[in-house]
């Protein structure tokens, strides 16, 4: 089994599960672990402690964080590099959380696997839409 963190500044990691939430539903094994504006480094670091210990029972965990350098990264860093069955993965947007999700339960799937497919789903699931394109192209 297969547990995730998503992390972020402000409200970035509530944001996100209720995004998931509503399109996908109710996730098991998926916590938040927000940086408010008053939130210290310390508090950070206590509150990722803390979910990574609630889902201890879980094989290994995948911590999402908003973006690479910032105090959320840095406190999932800090604690992957205590514990090898924790991956991490950054610039995190909700194509690439959807399709972890619908991942972790596939029996051969690893932490590994699936935060190296996130960062590709996250690549694809961005772009820029062109109205003139749309406009010429008769499928749409």
């Amino acid at each position: 089994m297969i547990g995730f963190i998503v992390s972020g500044h402000g409200g970035f990691a509530t944001g996100m599960m209720a995004a998931l939430k509503l399109i996908m539903g109710e996730q098991q094994n998926c916590i938040a672990v927000d940086f408010p504006e008053n939130d210290t480094k310390t508090e950070i670091e206590t509150n990722m402690r803390n979910a990574i210990h609630s889902l201890s029972h879980c094989k290994e965990i995948i911590i999402f964080c908003d973006l690479l350098s910032g105090t959320p990264f840095n406190t999932a860093i800090t604690e992957a590099l205590n514990a090898d069955h924790i991956q991490v993965v950054y610039g995190t947007n909700l194509g690439m959380l959807m399709e972890s999700i619908l991942a972790k339960d596939n029996e051969f799937a690893t932490a590994k696997i699936i935060a190296a497919n996130a960062v590709n789903s996250g690549k694809n699931s961005i772009g820029i839409f062109d109205v003139k394109f749309a406009a010429d192209d008769d499928d749409f």
